[in-house]
């Protein structure tokens, strides 16, 4: 008799198991002691109080009053417009100035460390590379513009005046 009642009571715990991974919100609901009724106009929520349950309430079974348009909206900031976040727009000399500003600087850190040459000056320029996120020909014709406009000693002396 013993037996057949462990296997009862196996069988109903299996078929329980099931039944909760089938429908997971019916396990939450269990658990919270939530009721949840199917008709869309009201639904009813034991234990309102807990301010904390409103996270553990899934979006279908949130009580709803009055209008539904009149609720207020998630602001979904992946569908904003483009007029509502203006990108700035920047030139080819500021983008210049800013690698070279950045060479500059990473120039002046090496030389304080005493670490100068060609191994310094690969170095340098592959951070930068990384930090603009710049291919290689991208930085090697940024090095043609800043040589022909003489970039990196009017960053230089615009660096020592600061």
């Amino acid at each position: 008799m013993l037996k057949i009642l462990l296997k009862a009571v196996i069988l109903v715990f299996i078929i329980l198991s099931i039944y909760f991974i089938v429908h997971p919100a019916a396990c939450s609901n269990l658990m919270l002691g939530r009721v949840t009724n199917s008709s869309d106009k009201e639904i009813i929520l034991e234990h309102a109080a807990d301010v904390h349950r409103e996270m553990f309430i899934p979006a279908g079974d949130r009580t709803q009053k009055g209008d539904p348009a009149a609720q207020p909206s998630v602001f979904d900031t992946n569908t904003l417009n483009d007029e509502m976040l203006p990108v700035p727009t920047y030139s080819q000399e500021d983008i210049d100035y800013a690698v070279a500003s950045r060479y500059v600087e990473l120039e002046n850190n090496y030389a304080k460390e005493n670490r100068k040459g060609k191994d310094a000056a690969k170095e340098i320029s592959y951070i930068v590379m990384d930090d603009f996120e710049l291919t290689q020909q991208e930085w090697e014709d940024f090095l043609r513009r800043a040589t022909q406009s003489n970039l990196f000693n009017k960053v230089r002396s615009d660096m020592k005046a600061q």
